[in-house]
């Protein structure tokens, strides 16, 4: 009697046992398995979570993602040293099929060195005449609402902090910039921008004091005046010491480090999580003034 194997149908078997024992005896106090345990997590809630990400994959036209013809789709997963090879049946359903196969660490990997290569997001940009930057963007974005829909409600996990998807999302992207001053609006805006290229994340942090030394001129009279009616603004119904403090602080750290001044005697910032703490720490404070601002106004 011969024994027909389904090797596709043994191979997803595989994948779920791995992913089993992953969430089983994954470590709590590593950064990498609680990323993947989150996805973990997404995958398990969303029963078309292969499906989606292959369309990211695939770069269909309902996505912000690049297209990925049959012979980019085999190099993409050649690459990442995956031996699979499309067969020329539609590609997001050979995707789809791919993914069902591969462990959540692998479907990590591919997330990361594969999705999200820049490399592709400029060619595409290239090709399309259009903007790299603003792509990529919305591509994360699109990504970001696939993980919130697919993960369950009642999780008693930290989702925001799993992926570094926190409050720092709404402030580069949701917080709309519409002040009557527009080099205000440009400044922040480019700061923003920068910010998604890790080569510009130090020019991003200059644009965003930059744009603090601004708004403190925001109204009329001189720096002095202005800065002071801006504090008090921000400061109804909290503490203005507070609010004080951190403006001196924050002025005080741009005048000390290499941000605004680049004197021989200011202190270089080299690590990148001190850059992204001063950057949002900046950010939180302009935005305050923004929201404080409109509310004013209106």
């Amino acid at each position: 009697m011969v024994i027909e194997i389904n090797e596709k149908g043994f191979k997803q078997a595989e994948a779920l046992i791995n992913d089993l024992i992953f969430s089983l005896e994954f470590d709590k106090n590593s950064p990498s398995d609680l990323k993947n345990f989150k996805l973990l997590k997404a995958r398990h809630g969303n029963s078309d979570f292969e499906m989606e990400l292959a369309e990211f994959i695939c770069g269909e036209p309902n996505n912000s993602f690049p297209y990925r013809s049959s012979y980019f789709l085999t190099k993409f997963f050649t690459d990442l040293g995956f031996e699979y090879s499309h067969d020329r049946s539609t590609r997001r359903f050979w995707v789809r099929d791919v993914l069902l196969e591969l462990p959540i660490k692998n479907i990590s990997l591919i997330i990361e060195k594969g999705l999200f290569n820049k490399r592709d997001f400029r060619k595409e940009a290239k090709e399309n005449n259009t903007d790299f930057e603003e792509n990529i963007k919305k591509a994360i974005m699109e990504f970001k609402s696939l993980i919130d829909d697919s993960l369950n409600i009642d999780s008693v996990i930290d989702l925001s902090y799993l992926l570094d998807f926190n409050i720092n999302v709404k402030l580069l992207f949701d917080n709309p910039i519409q002040t009557s001053d527009e080099g205000l609006n440009k400044l922040i805006q480019e700061a923003k921008d920068r910010f998604f290229d890790p080569k510009d994340k130090y020019i991003a942090l200059e644009k965003l004091w930059d744009a603090f030394e601004r708004i403190k001129t925001y109204f009329e009279g001189n720096k002095k005046q202005s800065t002071e009616k801006l504090i008090f603004l921000i400061s109804i119904g909290f503490d203005k010491d507070y609010i004080e403090n951190e403006f001196s602080s924050l002025t005080t750290i741009g005048n000390n480090f290499r941000i605004r001044h680049h004197e021989t005697d200011k202190k270089e910032i080299t690590n990148t999580k001190h850059i992204n703490y001063l950057f949002f720490r900046m950010l939180s404070l302009i935005d305050l003034c923004l929201n404080c601002i409109d509310e004013e106004k209106k």
